[in-house]
Formats: C-alpha cells, sequence, structure tokens
C-alpha cells in the first residue's frame, strides 16, 4: 500500500513545489522584467520624440536670420547684465537731460532663481522660462525731462515695466525727485 501511496504523495509533492515555489518566483521576475521592459520602451519612444522635436527646433532656428536673433537676444536676453543695463537706462536718462543716482538692484526679487558666478549676471534656473528683478533708481528733473524719459523706457526694445513710482518736490520749483522702481525680465 505504500508503494502505491508514496508515489502519489511524490507527485502530489512536486505539484505543490512547482505551484507554491517555482512558478510564483517565475512569473514575479518575468513580470518585473517585463515592466521593465515596458518602461524602457517608453523612454525610448519619448527620447526618440525629443529628438526629432530638438531637430525640428534647430531647422526652424536656422531659417531665422541673424538680425532677427540679435533682435530676439536683445529684446529678451538669456541673463541680465547688471552693468549694461546700468548703463543703457543712464543713456537714455542722458538723452532726456537727467542723471540717474543710486542705483539698486534687490537681488531678493529675482523669480525663481539664484544668483550664477558671474558678479555682472543673473542666471536662473526655474520652470518658467521669462524671470526677472526689480532694479530702484532715483533721479532728478523737470516733468518733461521724466516724460521722455519713460517714452524712452516705453519705446526700449528691452521689456522693462515700472512697478513703483515716487514724486516728491525737488531742490527748485522746476524739478522734482522721482524714485523709480524697474521690473527687468529675461529668459533663463
Amino acid at each position: 500500500m505504500i508503494t502505491r501511496i508514496l508515489p502519489f504523495a511524490a507527485l502530489a509533492l512536486a505539484a505543490a513545489l512547482i505551484f507554491g515555489y517555482i512558478v510564483p518566483a517565475y512569473k514575479n521576475s518575468i513580470v518585473g522584467a517585463q515592466a521593465s521592459i515596458k518602461s524602457y520602451e517608453n523612454a525610448l519612444t519619448a527620447a526618440k520624440g525629443f529628438n526629432q522635436k530638438e531637430t525640428d527646433l534647430a531647422q526652424q532656428r536656422a531659417a531665422i536670420s541673424s538680425d532677427n536673433l540679435a533682435r530676439l537676444a536683445s529684446f529678451l536676453p538669456d541673463g541680465v547684465n547688471n552693468v549694461q543695463l546700468i548703463l543703457d537706462l543712464d543713456g537714455l536718462a542722458a538723452r532726456s537731460g537727467m542723471v540717474l543716482s543710486n542705483f539698486n538692484i534687490d537681488t531678493s526679487t529675482v523669480t525663481n532663481g539664484s544668483g550664477s558666478g558671474d558678479p555682472t549676471a543673473i542666471a536662473l534656473e526655474s520652470s518658467n522660462p521669462v524671470d526677472s528683478v526689480q532694479l530702484t533708481v532715483e533721479t532728478n528733473g523737470t516733468y518733461a525731462q521724466f516724460r521722455s524719459f519713460l517714452a524712452g523706457i516705453e519705446q526700449s526694445l528691452r521689456p522693462l515695466d515700472v512697478v513703483n513710482l515716487t514724486v516728491a518736490a525737488g531742490s527748485s520749483s522746476t524739478t522734482y525727485k522721482y524714485d523709480l522702481t524697474i521690473r527687468i525680465y529675461w529668459l533663463h
């Protein structure tokens, strides 16, 4: 009788071993490997799409004339060159008959970023492609001179916003003291 039961017990033990240990271990490793393969295939498809988009954008950029690219770079540069910006604003004020003083770039107002190693430029990293910083400046002059200065800022190729303006009496009855806060924008 034991000789008849022993083969069935061995067969039951083998089936239990196959279904209890080998099949789950095999399926878990296969399922994990298949998930990894699917993930890699998705990443490869996305990389091919990104490469195609990069090629398309490079072709579109090549189709833009160098003059237009230079105008775009001056309109919305890749960073803020603080010294050049101050010189440009000072030149604009000089054409209006005014003198700018007490420049202060408030780096705490830099949106979405941190300063770079270059002391004359601020480079940022963020999800927003456009960043800004505030510059405060003082000037003295007549109302007509100030209007001319503001018209120059308005017509400037560089996007600037006057976000705060304080007007006070100046040293004479025809001049005023102007405190401006200007927001400066750039691509990062």
